[in-house]
């Protein structure tokens, strides 16, 4: 039976991803700026690479973390 997370282990996982998603971005962009030999061109490319994945690495994670309030409502009608 799927079991339903309590308020005390509640986090904010699409905050945290999120967070986690900048600070790599901002890094890259610092490690760049201090002198890694990348191109303009491979630049462009990774922070293009970085806009589409990370969207999509939120999106995954998250969706593993949260629930609708509908899949609540349904899972507690089956405890009763």
């Amino acid at each position: 039976m799927t079991q339903i997370p309590s308020p005390e282990s509640a986090t904010e996982p699409l905050f945290t991803v999120g967070s986690i998603t900048a600070l790599v971005t901002a890094v890259l962009a610092l490690v760049v700026a201090f002198g890694l030999p990348v191109s303009d061109d491979q630049q462009t490319a990774i922070l293009g690479v970085v806009a589409v994945a990370a969207p999509l690495v939120v999106a995954a994670v998250g969706r593993g973390r949260v629930w609708s309030p509908a899949t609540v409502a349904r899972l507690m009608e089956r405890r009763r």
